[in-house]
């Protein structure tokens, strides 16, 4: 065990398995400045777009070893309920946390530790996790599960693979509230938390359910668009699964716009939400309010002549995670109640 060779007397021997990591962290040092980007905090709206492999979960008998088909379709083994797991994104990390206990996540992504936008930020300062930064420091922590997302290059799996580590690369471009909770339960199924996991995949659909139900039976549905900065949200997007779920309509989907692209003031004008709804940074929400009713587009739209302009702090407004109920019941009683 990695972490455990200064516990243990000098002379004692190295084992196959030692040395085989031993020459793993050798080829990391030497590919150190490529691995920097490995982890990174999400500072904006995550993007939705085509290209982060599967989406479908597939897995096999829930005795061990339990295999699961990754992202990249990639069968992966675990051989027995994983103790130490690494994540080295943002919404992984929200996954984890919601499933696992939080002693056995010895690894996770630097956003988990960023104020206003970590969500299990309380959690890693109380169990103080590592940061996923580079495949030499997972390594050290003696992870017995990796799981990286679907956006992370392929190159680096491949290096976590040759140490005989499982490594799962999760889909996390999820498009719909459907996604979330079946990968709540796929979560759990990597983990060995089958029981945890469904519990928490009946409070995320209670939830849903709940926030659906604010929308007054026969009540006509407003149409809202969502900012982050000068872009929006699109058909194919959570929030647009969103806003369809709570009783509205998005315009931008209406005029064609698929995943998260560019949006002008001429653009919101013509699209004439009743309702714009973005997502700032802890501390900046009534600046943020200000500078979008400041935007000469919105302020032809019924949205900005009401004022109705819905600003959440990025933790609540970006999750695609078991937390992504909080935007959806932030959206649903700005609208219902």
């Amino acid at each position: 065990m990695l972490n455990a060779w200064s516990d243990r007397p000098a002379f004692r021997a190295v084992t196959v398995r030692e040395r085989a990591f031993a020459a793993l962290l050798a080829s990391v040092a030497l590919i150190g400045a490529a691995v920097n980007h490995w982890s990174t905090p999400i500072l904006g709206p995550p993007m939705a777009r085509d290209g982060y492999g599967r989406a479908a979960t597939q897995i096999g008998s829930r005795s061990y070893p339990r295999e699961a088909i990754d992202a990249d379709g990639f069968r992966v083994r675990i051989p027995h309920k994983p103790m130490r797991i690494a994540s080295q994104y943002w919404s992984i990390d929200e996954y984890l946390y919601s499933i696992v206990p939080p002693e056995r996540v010895v690894a996770v992504s630097e956003s988990a530790y960023l104020k206003g936008i970590s969500n299990v930020l309380e959690l890693v300062t109380k169990f103080h996790p590592d940061v996923a930064a580079d495949p030499e420091r997972v390594l050290r922590v003696n992870p017995d599960l990796i799981i990286v997302s679907s956006s992370s290059q392929s190159d680096f799996t491949s290096l976590m693979r040759t140490s005989g580590i499982p490594v799962f690369r999760m889909f996390i471009d999820f498009k719909t509230l459907q996604q979330i909770e079946e990968y709540i339960r796929l979560v759990g199924y990597l983990t060995g938390e089958d029981e945890r996991a469904e519990a928490v995949a009946a409070r995320f659909h209670a939830d849903v359910e709940a926030a659906k139900a604010l929308h007054p039976p026969g009540a006509r549905r407003p149409r809202v668009v969502a900012l982050g900065g000068k872009y929006t949200y699109g058909s194919g997007t959570m929030f647009d699964d969103t806003v369809k779920a709570v009783g509205g309509v998005n315009p931008a989907a209406e005029a064609g716009l698929k995943g998260y692209d560019m949006v002008n003031s001429e653009q919101l004008a013509r699209w004439n939400p009743e309702w714009i709804v973005a997502g700032a940074n802890q501390g900046q929400l009534d600046e943020t309010r200000r500078k979008i009713l400041d935007d000469p587009g919105v302020a032809l739209t019924d949205a900005g002549r009401s004022g109705h302009v819905l600003v959440l702090e990025n933790r609540v407004f970006l999750p695609m995670s078991p937390y992504s109920t909080g935007r959806m019941s932030a959206l649903a009683e700005a609208l219902w109640k």
